[in-house]
C-alpha cells in the first residue's frame, strides 16, 4: 500500500486551486497504481475545505482530516497539528504541502521523519522550504529564483512541462483543438471565476453578454459555473428564467467537457487558466488576487488571452469591448487557439510522479511463470503493429518461441519489474538482449497499459554493465516515433533510418 498526505486548504476566500492541483496530480497515480493493483491511500489534511471538495475526496475515496481552526494562522500551531495527524496516520511515502502560508520552520524533524519525501507545490517564490522536490507550473518560470528558498538538493519542477491537470483535459485536448480550427462563428461562452464567490464580478460579465446580445442577430449562449453556496446562485438562476441564452451550473463535475463545448471563455487566472490553455480556449482573463498577475502576463505576453486585468477596475464596457473584438475577429481567435495551445499539454502529472520517483525498474531473469504474461502484451495490437512479425500470434506459436529463446545461451530474456515505495513489485515489460557477432540487438515491450510514464527509458539506462562491452543495436520502424525518439534520449546514435547503435564502454 503506498501511503500519500496533503497539507491543504480551500474555501470561498483562498478558491479551490491548491486542493485542484494537489488532487489532479493524485488522481494519475491512483490510476497508474489501479491498472498494477496496488492500492493508494490519500489523506488531506486539512483547516478549512468546502463542500465541492469534500465531495471530490468521498468520490475518489480519498480521506480528509480536519485541523483545529486556526483563524489567524499560527504556524507553529498549525505544525504541531500536521505532526499529530501525521503520527496518527503513520508513515507517508510522500507528503504534499500546497499552501501560501507554509513555510520554514513548518517543516519541523518529526514532520519529516514520519514521510519518505516532501513535495511543495508554489508559484511565489517568496519564502524558504524545507523539501526534496518543489514544483511551480507557471509559464515560463526561472527555476534560479528559488535557488536560496529551497536546499541545494531540492529537485525542482518548473514550467509548462509539470502544469497539473486532471487527466480529463488530456483526454477532451485533441477533440477541442480539431473543434476550434473548424469554428468560424462564436455561439457558447463559459464564464468561471473559480471556487470563489465573485458575485460584482460576474454580475459585470453577464451585463456585458446581455448588452453584445442586443447587437447580435443570434446571440451569444453563456454557461455560468458556480458554486453551490454562491451567494448570488438566486439572482443569476432568476434572471436565466428571463434570458435562456445563459445557463446555470453548480459545483460542475463535468468541467473538461463544458470548456470543450465552448467557444470562448471569461475566467480567472488560476489553476483553471492552463486547462484552459490545454484544450485551446480562447479567453477573456481576470485577475482576481495579486499572485495571479505573473499569470496573466506570461499568457498574454504568449497571445494566448485578452487580459482585462485587475477584477476592482473591471466595467461592464471592457469586458463589451473585448468580447465584441474576439467574436469579430477569426484571425484573432484561431492564433489565440493555437498560442493557448502551446502554452499546456495536459501531460504535466505524469512527467511530475516520473520525477518524484516513487518507483524503480529492474531487469529480472524471465522463466517458465513468466510465458503467459509476455502473451498477453504481445497479443494486443499497439504492439504488433511495428513488429518484425505482425501476423496475430497463436498461444501456441508463443510458446515454442518462448521455451527457444529460454533455452538458447545467446539470447538474455528479462522481465522489466517496477519496484515501488512501498516494497509491491510488478511486471511492466519485457527486454531481450540477443547476441551477434560483435555486437547485441536490443528489443524491449512495455505493456500498453504502462505507456507514457518514462519506463522503457528507465530500462534502457539499467542495461547491465556486462552487455556494454560491445555495441548494442536497435532496428526501430521508421514510422514508430515514440520508439525513434525514446533510443535518441537514452543514447543510442541514430545511423540509418531505421538502426539506432549505443557505443561500447571502452
Amino acid at each position: 500500500m503506498l501511503k500519500v498526505a496533503v497539507r491543504t486548504d480551500a474555501s470561498p476566500i483562498i478558491g479551490t486551486g491548491h486542493f485542484m492541483r494537489c488532487l489532479a496530480l493524485l488522481e494519475e497515480l491512483n490510476n497508474q497504481l489501479s491498472q498494477l493493483d496496488i492500492k493508494l491511500t490519500v489523506s488531506f489534511i486539512s483547516v478549512e475545505t468546502t463542500t465541492f471538495c469534500e465531495a471530490e475526496l468521498l468520490e475518489k475515496g480519498f480521506n480528509l482530516v480536519k485541523l483545529p481552526s486556526n483563524s489567524q494562522f499560527e504556524m507553529e500551531q498549525d505544525s504541531k497539528s500536521t505532526e499529530k495527524t501525521l503520527e496518527l496516520l503513520g508513515h507517508q511515502h510522500l507528503l504534499i504541502v500546497d499552501s501560501y502560508a507554509i513555510q520554514d520552520p513548518w517543516y519541523s524533524q518529526k514532520i519529516k521523519a514520519y514521510c519518505d519525501k516532501i513535495l511543495v507545490i508554489d508559484d511565489l517564490a517568496n519564502r524558504t522550504h524545507s523539501c526534496d522536490f518543489l514544483l511551480d507550473q507557471t509559464l515560463d518560470t526561472d527555476a534560479k529564483r528559488y535557488n536560496k528558498l529551497v536546499p541545494k538538493d531540492c529537485n525542482l519542477l518548473t514550467g509548462k512541462l509539470y502544469m497539473l491537470l486532471r487527466n480529463d483535459f488530456l483526454k477532451w485536448r485533441e477533440k477541442a483543438l480539431l473543434k476550434r480550427k473548424n469554428t468560424t462563428v462564436i455561439k457558447e461562452l463559459f464564464i468561471n471565476m473559480g471556487g470563489s464567490d465573485t458575485e460584482h464580478l460576474n454580475r459585470l460579465v453577464i451585463e456585458a453578454i446581455y448588452q453584445v446580445n442586443q447587437i447580435l442577430k443570434c446571440p451569444i449562449n453563456a454557461i455560468l459555473v458556480i458554486p453551490s453556496n454562491s451567494s448570488s446562485l438566486n439572482f443569476f438562476e432568476a434572471f436565466s428564467e428571463d434570458n435562456p441564452w445563459l445557463k446555470v451550473i453548480t459545483d460542475a463535475k463535468n468541467m473538461s467537457q463544458l470548456m470543450y463545448q465552448a467557444d470562448i471563455a471569461i475566467g480567472a487566472s488560476g489553476s483553471s487558466a492552463w486547462e484552459r490553455c490545454c484544450l485551446g480556449l480562447p479567453t477573456l482573463a481576470v485577475e482576481l488576487a495579486n499572485n495571479q498577475a505573473l499569470v496573466l502576463d506570461k499568457l498574454s505576453s504568449k497571445g494566448a488571452i485578452i487580459n482585462l486585468g485587475k477584477s476592482s477596475l473591471l466595467s461592464v464596457e471592457n469586458i463589451k469591448f473585448a468580447i465584441s473584438k474576439l467574436i469579430g475577429s477569426q484571425t484573432l481567435y484561431q492564433s489565440m487557439v493555437k498560442n493557448a495551445a502551446a502554452c499546456c499539454d495536459g501531460r504535466g502529472t505524469k512527467r511530475a510522479l516520473k520525477v518524484l520517483n516513487l518507483s524503480s525498474v529492474y531487469l529480472k531473469v524471465a522463466s517458465e511463470q513468466d510465458k503467459q504474461v509476455l502473451f498477453q502484451w504481445q497479443s494486443q495490437k499497439v504492439v504488433r503493429k511495428y513488429s518484425r512479425t505482425n501476423h496475430k500470434i497463436s498461444f501456441e506459436e508463443h510458446c515454442q518461441w518462448y521455451e527457444q529463446v529460454l533455452k538458447d545461451p545467446s539470447r538474455h530474456l528479462y522481465i522489466i519489474t517496477e519496484r515501488w515505495a512501498d516494497k509491491s513489485e510488478v511486471p511492466v515489460g519485457m527486454l531481450r538482449l540477443d547476441k551477434q557477432e560483435q555486437s547485441y540487438e536490443v528489443s524491449i515491450l512495455i505493456d500498453p497499459n504502462q505507456h507514457g510514464r518514462g519506463l522503457a527509458e528507465q530500462t534502457l539506462y539499467s542495461i547491465p554493465d556486462k552487455f556494454k562491452s560491445l555495441k548494442i543495436k536497435a532496428t526501430v520502424h521508421p514510422e514508430n516515433q515514440a520508439s525513434q525518439t525514446l533510443f535518441s534520449k537514452a543514447g543510442f546514435k541514430r545511423v540509418e533510418d531505421d538502426l539506432f547503435i549505443l557505443e561500447p564502454i571502452t
